[in-house]
């Protein structure tokens, strides 16, 4: 019994001891304090702006895209097919603008399942550069 109470004191001065040696190693403004609260981030606080503008970016890069594919490719090939008035499809600017547009979907989804407004990709990529902004 007697060597439990010394053991109980010696628990109780090194938990002593060591709460007040945090106290002088430790910051007194916020050291231990439940009430201290971390800084507000700098992000927005909107949880729907970042999917929204990855979404709106992607659009932007389908429709530059597609804009040159409408006005051809750098080879002599589609150039030719240019000015006959036929559309040369370039299939790597084309699977660009798929993979592109399945990403901005997958996003939206998101957004959609998250309650947050979605964008419609399929009428944004068709107006013009200057009427979506």
């Amino acid at each position: 019994m007697r060597i439990l109470q010394l053991t109980r004191g010696l628990a109780l001065a090194a938990l002593t001891g060591a709460a007040l040696i945090s106290g002088l190693v430790c910051d007194v403004s916020n050291g231990w304090a439940k009430h201290y609260k971390a800084p507000a981030s700098s992000a927005s606080s909107d949880p729907c702006a970042a999917p929204t503008a990855f979404v709106k970016q992607h659009i932007d890069q389908i429709r530059q895209l597609k804009e040159s594919l409408e006005s051809g490719s750098d080879n002599v090939v589609s150039w030719i097919q240019h000015l006959q008035g036929q559309k040369s499809d370039d299939p790597d600017k084309v699977a660009k603008i798929s993979e592109l547009h399945r990403d901005a979907d997958r996003v939206n989804d998101l957004l959609r399942a998250g309650g947050c407004p979605t964008v419609d990709i399929d009428h944004e990529v068709n107006l013009p550069a200057a009427d979506n902004k």
